[in-house]
C-alpha cells in the first residue's frame, strides 16, 4: 500500500506547499490536518477517501503532532519519531565524540538552577553558557543565556522536576546543515543557518556528506529508520549538533523528490512487514 501524507495544518506555512505538490506529483494523497483532528476515533478523509485504522499514513508537522499519531493511531509507520531515542541523554552516549557540545552536564532543570553558580564556573565563557532541554519536545528553545537570565531561560522545567537539560560551553558556529538519513545513507540535505541565521539553500559541500558518512559508518546505532541529523561548520572543523525525528522537523531545501520517494517506500515496506 502506498502511504498517506498528513501534513500538520498551520505549522509551516506557504513553505509546506512543495512538499505536498511533490507528494501528489508521485501519485500519493496527501493534505494539511489540523492537530484537532487527530482526536481519538475522529474520523480523516484525505482527498475524498476516509482513512481506515490499519492504513499507510506518514504523519510529519509538531512532535506533539507525531505523538499523537503514534499514541491513538494504528497507522503505520504513522511518525518517525522515537522520543527515547532522540533525547539527548540516549544519543550521546552513541555519539559524543562528534558533538559539537564536547564539555557538557546533564540534570533536572531545577537542580541546574540551584547549582548555576557551579554550572556557569565550569562551563560558562564570556559570562554565558549554552542551555536545552534533552528531549526532542522542546520545552525551550536552546540557545546561550547569561547568569542573570539563566533562570527565566529554565523556568518552563519547573513545571516538571523530572525535566532535564543539557548546559554545556558555548561554541561558536558558522554554518549549519540539515541532513535527511535513510537506511545507513544521507537521502537530502539543505543550509539552513550561517553564523546564527537563518540562511537556507539547497544541499551542502562534499565534505560535510563525507562526515556524515563516516560517522554513520563507524555507529551502527539508529535513532530510527530515518532521521535527522544536524552537522555544523566551528573552529574550522565538522561536529553534530543534534538528531531529529523526520515526521517533526522542517526539511528546509534538499531534493525534495528524492526524499518524498525514500520515505514513502520506507513506509510501504514497514506497513506490509508490520500487517504480515
Amino acid at each position: 500500500m502506498r502511504p498517506t501524507w498528513l501534513i500538520e495544518a498551520d505549522v509551516y506555512g506557504t513553505e509546506a506547499e512543495p512538499l505536498r505538490a511533490e507528494m501528489r506529483r508521485q501519485g500519493m494523497a496527501a493534505d494539511f490536518v489540523p492537530h484537532r483532528a487527530l482526536r481519538k476515533d475522529s474520523e480523516i478523509v484525505v482527498e475524498g477517501r476516509l482513512l481506515g485504522p490499519d492504513d499507510c499514513v506518514i504523519g510529519y508537522g509538531t512532535y506533539p503532532f507525531a505523538r499523537q499519531i503514534q499514541l491513538h493511531r494504528r497507522w503505520l509507520p504513522g511518525a518517525w519519531c522515537s522520543p527515547e531515542n532522540l533525547d539527548c541523554t540516549t544519543y550521546y552516549a552513541y555519539l559524543g565524540k562528534f558533538l559539537l557540545n564536547q564539555n557538557y552536564a546533564i540534570l533536572p532543570g531545577v537542580e541546574a538552577i540551584r547549582q548555576s553558580d557551579w554550572l556557569f564556573s565550569a562551563f560558562g565563557r564570556d559570562g554565558a553558557v549554552f542551555v536545552r532541554p534533552t528531549g526532542c519536545h522542546k520545552l525551550f528553545v536552546g540557545r546561550c543565556v547569561t547568569k542573570d537570565s539563566f533562570a527565566a531561560a529554565l523556568a518552563p522545567s519547573r513545571y516538571d522536576p523530572a525535566t532535564l537539560v543539557v548546559v554545556a560551553t558555548p561554541r561558536p558556529i558558522a554554518r549549519e546543515w540539515r541532513l535527511i538519513v535513510s537506511r545507513d545513507r544521507v537521502i537530502g540535505a539543505s543550509r539552513y543557518a550561517v553564523e546564527g541565521a537563518r540562511s537556507v539553500a539547497s544541499g551542502c559541500p562534499d565534505e560535510v556528506r563525507d562526515f556524515a558518512a563516516a560517522m554513520l559508518a563507524e555507529v551502527r546505532w539508529r535513532p530510527d529508520p530515518i532521521f535527522m541529523l544536524d552537522l555544523c561548520e566551528s573552529g574550522s572543523r565538522l561536529w553534530l549538533v543534534e538528531l531529529n525525528g523526520f515526521s517533526c522537523s522542517w526539511l528546509y531545501q534538499p531534493n525534495l523528490a528524492e526524499v518524498v520517494v525514500e520515505a514513502s517506500e520506507l513506509a510501504s515496506q514497514e506497513w506490509a512487514k508490520g500487517r504480515s
